[in-house]
Parts: C-alpha cells; structure tokens; sequence
C-alpha cells in the first residue's frame, strides 16, 4: 500500500521583484504627467467655421527656411501689394534675422498703405531643422508685432 505524503503549504512568495516592478510604472506615470503637462501648447484652429464664400482673404506671408540658412519671403493674397515686395530671399548671415525683422516691418508699412494687414505668417521649415531655428524665426515675427503664426508640415 502506497503512502499518502502530505503536501507542504507553507511555502513564501519573493515580492520585491513585483514592488521593483510596480515602483518603476509609477515613476514613469509621474513623468508622463509632467511632461504632458510642459509640453503642451494652446493651438486654435486655422480656418474658421463659416464658408469659403464668407471668408474674406487676408495676406498671408509665407516664409521657407532652406537648409543653407537662407529665408525665402513670399507673398500670398496680397495683389495689391507693389511686385517688389511680393517675393524677397534674405541670405543666411550672422544679421540674417535683424534683416528679416526690418523687411516684415517694411512690409507691414507697405501694405497699411493700401488698406491692409498683415497678421499672418506661416513658417515652412526643412526636414532637419533644429527647432532653436525655428523659434528663433518665430520670436523675431513675435516682436514686430505678427500675431498669428504658423508651422507648416512637411
């Protein structure tokens, strides 16, 4: 006749490496929050609710960054402005932003002239761009008083 052994129940559980585990979720939970929180920004939607027909057109400056440096100034929805201000390459220097700033300032005087304003400003960058470039471009905008920027995607 065979023998029942009895099976041993007490028996103990490692749970640090469970805590470790847990420990370390939290810690990426509280980063997540944090940095979903600094990085985020108020973004409001470009075209209105109304219809093509009801908007009216406002010019836009549209500026393209080259990977040399250059800035590439276009005109767009502004026929009434002078061709000599239409397009405009400001060549990448040390002052190339100085030089963008008093050609914006230009171009704002120009265009009170005729009856209108320019609020808006659309930034296309390159591929690789470093995003310090692309702030610096935005502050320059910022302090001659352009109110409405934007990024375009590649």
């Amino acid at each position: 006749m065979a023998m029942k052994t009895k099976k041993h129940l007490d028996f103990e559980i490692n749970l640090v490496p469970f805590i470790d585990l847990l420990s370390v979720c939290i810690c990426f939970l509280l980063l997540t929050a944090v940095w979903v929180q600094v990085g985020s920004m108020e973004v409001k939607q470009a075209v209105g609710g109304q219809s093509a027909s009801e908007t009216q057109k406002q010019p836009i400056l549209s500026i393209t960054m080259n990977p040399s440096g250059d800035l590439k100034l276009q005109m767009r929805d502004a026929a009434r402005l002078p061709a000599s201000y239409q397009d405009k390459l400001i060549v990448a220097s040390s002052d190339s932003l100085v030089e963008l700033a008093k050609h914006v300032e230009v171009l704002k005087s120009q265009m009170t002239l005729i009856g209108l304003e320019l609020r808006s400003v659309t930034l296309q960058p390159y591929a690789d761009a470093q995003y310090e470039q692309i702030i610096e471009v935005m502050d320059q905008l910022r302090s001659v008083g352009i109110a409405d920027l934007g990024v375009v995607p590649l």
